[in-house]
């Protein structure tokens, strides 16, 4: 009789989905993937995973300063927009 022991078991547990389900709840299980879940998207005889990315440490951030212009831009996470005028009109506005 073999006995078992914690370090020869590995349970993987991954949400199955069909691509209709997928396409009508895609924001739920994007939540989900971010969370930590891995989600097996099943369309026909293909099989599609969709897991989190690792950390590798800190995140790269794009530098945009050579294309992007605009007065303030060093202030854009400040930044709303304002609906004004009949039309519908939309400004910049700071944020207060």
């Amino acid at each position: 009789m073999v006995e078992f022991s914690a370090s020869w078991v590995y349970v993987v547990r991954m949400k199955r989905v069909t691509a209709t389900d997928a396409r009508r709840n895609w924001f739920r299980l994007l939540d989900e993937v971010a969370a930590g879940e891995t989600v097996v998207i099943e369309r026909g005889d293909r099989r599609i995973l969709i897991c989190r990315e690792e950390a590798t440490g800190e995140a790269e951030v794009a530098d945009y300063s050579s294309i992007l212009r605009a007065p303030g831009v060093e202030r854009a996470d400040e930044w709303g927009w304002e609906w004004s005028g009949e039309e519908g009109e939309v400004s910049l506005k700071a944020s207060d």
